[in-house]
């Protein structure tokens, strides 16, 4: 009986961090790059999110190419960029809608908070065509999404 308790307090103890948690961390490539090294950074793209779009709309980078986005929100709620396909920002979005208020800690993403920058350092290694979005639960739905294309 005692064993039973322990474990329901550890559960219990653990059930806030497992609800605010969303952590894809391990993933450490995807098909069309991966987390870039700052020193080889060529270029720094400036983004800013507002409450519900992104500007610029449309964005293009080459094969190869190390990206620094710095991402400004300018508008009043918490924002996300996130980098992937239309298909797995889909996905994502439902994740993120079945687990509204958790914090999002993708290797292929980044939160910011309203009045803050944020950055993310991306190598591109293979050409396609990608979406950055916010998935804040509704955002992506409203049209808080770009395309980026690479060449």
């Amino acid at each position: 009986m005692l064993v039973l308790s322990l474990v329901g307090v550890t559960i219990l103890a653990a059930a806030p961090l497992i609800a605010n948690a969303h952590d894809h961390v391990e993933e450490t490539t995807f098909w069309f790059g991966r987390p870039g090294d700052a020193a080889n950074v060529k270029r720094t793209i400036k983004l800013t999110a507002t409450d519900i779009k992104f500007a610029p709309k449309r964005i293009n980078v080459a094969v190869g190419e190390t990206v620094k986005f710095e991402i400004s929100n300018e508008g009043k709620l918490d924002h996300e960029f996130v980098l992937g396909s239309k298909e797995e920002q889909i996905e994502h979005d439902k994740e993120m809608a079945a687990m509204a208020g958790m914090k999002m800690t993708h290797i292929n993403g980044v939160s910011v908070a309203p009045g803050t920058t944020s950055s993310l350092v991306w190598t591109f290694t293979k050409s396609g065509s990608l979406q950055y979005a916010c998935h804040v639960p509704g955002h992506y739905m409203a049209g808080m999404v770009g395309r980026l294309t690479i060449k």
